[in-house]
C-alpha cells in the first residue's frame, strides 16, 4: 500500500468505523452479480463479484477491520491487498450515498 493512498484513505475514514447500508437501497441478486436501485433518487447500481459478498456483510453494522478479515478468510487474498481494495470500496459505496456510518 502506498503511502498517499493510505493517508487520503486514513484521513476520511477509520478502520473501525462502523458502516451500513443506506435504508433508501433496494437490491437484488442476478445470476452472482448484485443490482441495486435507490427509490428516493431513482438511480441504478451494480456491483460483481467480492463487491457483492461485502455488501451481503454490510447487511448489519460492520466494520472495515470485520470486513477485511471476512474477505480474507473466504477468498484467497493477502490482508493488506485486501485491507486496501476493501477501504476503496467502502469510500466510493459512501460517495455514492449506498452505505453511511452507523453515527452520522
Amino acid at each position: 500500500m502506498n503511502n498517499e493512498a493510505t493517508t487520503m484513505i486514513s484521513t476520511t475514514l477509520s478502520s473501525t468505523t462502523l458502516l451500513q447500508r443506506n435504508p433508501d437501497m433496494v437490491a437484488a441478486n442476478l445470476d452472482g452479480d448484485l443490482v441495486m436501485m435507490n427509490e428516493k433518487l431513482g438511480r441504478y447500481y451494480g456491483i460483481s463479484g467480492v463487491g457483492a459478498r461485502a455488501w451481503e456483510l454490510l447487511e448489519a453494522p460492520v466494520s472495515v477491520d470485520n470486513l477485511v478479515h471476512y474477505i480474507c478468510q473466504e477468498y484467497d487474498i493477502d490482508s493488506d491487498t485486501c485491507r486496501l481494495d476493501i477501504m476503496l470500496f467502502v469510500q466510493d459505496l459512501m460517495k455514492a450515498n449506498l452505505i453511511e456510518p452507523v453515527n452520522k
